[in-house]
């Protein structure tokens, strides 16, 4: 197998920052997040998640960036779509990482996520949730009503107590609302 050289990684990683969520398309969001920008606030909130829930915060926040690797390959499917398309996402993520020096641990962290059988994996998939969800928020708060429609959905798919909890705070409280909260300089 020919080696893999890190830069040409990093750029197929860099595919990610020009694909969008294709959900938030289909609900007339010209201008929505892409992959990339979805992943890193997922990885934060993984890490505020992991420590909530005495998690390895180093883990979730691996898996949580690299969740969505796969979609480098193979983009974002919607729900709808998904239903009807093959995507062998572990066949895109072996494409991505054959012949890197790591790719062993990547292909383990995401195999990892998608089999949600450890407390890390939940973890970090609570944390995609909640970024939808505060995603959902931000374009609810910007005029778009059907995102509010995402948030129920999201909600009952979540498992830690910490994320429900931050779940319900996220769903009602304005995404500005942290602009009025700040103190005067």
């Amino acid at each position: 197998m020919p080696k893999r050289s890190p830069s040409d990684f990093i750029y197929e990683c860099g595919q990610l920052k020009k694909n969008p969520r294709s959900g938030w398309l289909s609900i007339g969001i010209k201008d929505c997040e892409s992959i990339a920008e979805h992943s890193w606030r997922t990885a934060v909130i993984g890490m505020l998640l992991a420590k909530l829930e005495k998690a390895d915060e180093s883990k979730v926040i691996r898996l949580c960036l690299l969740h969505d690797l796969h979609e480098a390959r193979i983009g974002d499917l919607n729900y709808i779509s998904a239903r009807y398309v093959k995507k062998d996402s572990a066949r895109a993520a072996r494409g991505i990482t054959e012949g890197l020096f790591c790719a062993k641990e990547v292909e383990s962290l995401m195999r990892e996520f998608f089999a949600q059988k450890t407390k890390e994996a939940v973890v970090a998939k609570d944390a995609d949730l909640l970024d939808m969800i505060a995603q959902a928020r931000e374009y609810v708060d910007a005029g778009n009503k059907y995102a509010q429609e995402w948030i129920p959905d999201a909600k009952r798919k979540l498992r830690t107590k910490s994320a429900k909890k931050l779940a319900e705070e996220l769903a009602s409280t304005s995404s500005n609302a942290f602009w009025m909260k700040m103190p005067p300089p």
